[in-house]
């Protein structure tokens, strides 16, 4: 079955191409290197994920024709499965994506990036499809793993907040950037402009059954709690008229505090609510007179008990 990560990738594989050197260059900040063989450079973009690899060979192959490079390998020694790679010369992609306003080399988010959030979003769906993942598991994550400098990496942050008003942060491991997103409704906005759809309905999903399996989870907690207020208020109630009645008796109190009384001990699970709306009384009120035959249980207690 697969990861919810592998869903969102094959979720944009098939999405229309709408600026593809954008697409690249995002591929490229997720995971691409510069390679020297000989006299030739070369720029190296690795996808670990197969469906990933086929998204970004079609890119490619619109862009640069048959001048490239494609090919599968298998890295059993860091247990990671399939690995494709795709090599382009470097000279060439630089200048197909500066023809668009973006210089690969230049450490800070292009300007056309942060003018429109369409265009973000093709950044970022090709920098998800090599390097992006999310997790559902006991919270929500989404993260980009990339060897960018912090520089860049705060470029982004201020971008996300000011042109989606997402939040996210970053952390160094392993001598590169993990940029993550936390928030449920942030990681919804990062899945809607990569054009992820089906992704964004199904964590959608996950998300209402969260929620209402938490206020289920609340209201328990809260009828729990009321409950114990309910039983140990009572009991105290009832402890406070009992020593009435063996030191003093009922008959000492006056009518309406007598039958205050008589009903608190016959019903001792009502909550103060329920006994005011029985007794038809205020709850402010019912609360006052419960506190006067709180406040002559303590008197007899004072006085050392039966002083009739």
């Amino acid at each position: 079955m697969p990861t919810f990560s592998e869903e969102v990738k094959m979720s944009i594989v098939n999405t229309e191409f709408l600026y593809p050197e954008i697409e690249l260059y995002g591929a490229i900040k997720g995971k691409g290197d510069f390679v020297i063989d000989g006299n030739k450079k070369y720029l190296k973009i690795t996808v670990s994920s197969l469906s990933s690899m086929k998204r970004v060979y079609k890119l490619c192959k619109k862009l640069f024709g048959e001048w490239i490079t494609a090919y599968v390998r298998i890295e059993r020694r860091l247990r990671i499965g399939r690995t494709g790679e795709i090599l382009l010369d470097l000279k060439y992609a630089e200048k197909i994506i500066f023809n668009i306003g973006i210089d690969i080399f230049e450490d800070k988010v292009p300007s056309i990036l942060k003018e429109d959030p369409i265009k973000l979003g093709v950044f970022l769906k090709g920098m998800f499809l090599t390097t992006g993942s999310v997790s559902l598991k006991s919270s929500y994550h989404l993260e980009f793993f990339l060897d960018i400098s912090e520089k860049y990496a705060n470029d982004l942050i201020k971008t996300f907040k000011e042109l989606l008003g997402v939040k996210s942060n970053y952390i160094i491991k392993s001598n590169k950037i993990k940029l993550y997103i936390k928030a449920s409704r942030d990681i919804v906005s990062i899945l809607e402009i990569m054009g992820a759809n089906e992704s964004v309905e199904k964590l959608m999903d996950i998300v209402k059954v969260r929620e209402l399996k938490g206020n289920v989870t609340r209201t328990i907690n809260f009828i729990t709690a009321n409950a114990l207020k309910t039983a140990e208020s009572s009991s105290k109630q009832i402890k406070e008229i009992e020593y009435i009645i063996r030191n003093k008796g009922l008959e000492s109190l006056n009518e309406e505090l007598k039958k205050i009384a008589e009903y608190r001990m016959n019903n001792s699970d009502e909550s103060l609510s329920e006994m005011a709306e029985n007794l038809g009384y205020k709850k402010s009120t019912l609360y006052s007179k419960l506190k006067k035959i709180s406040k002559i249980s303590q008197e007899l207690k004072n006085n050392g008990g039966n002083k009739q």
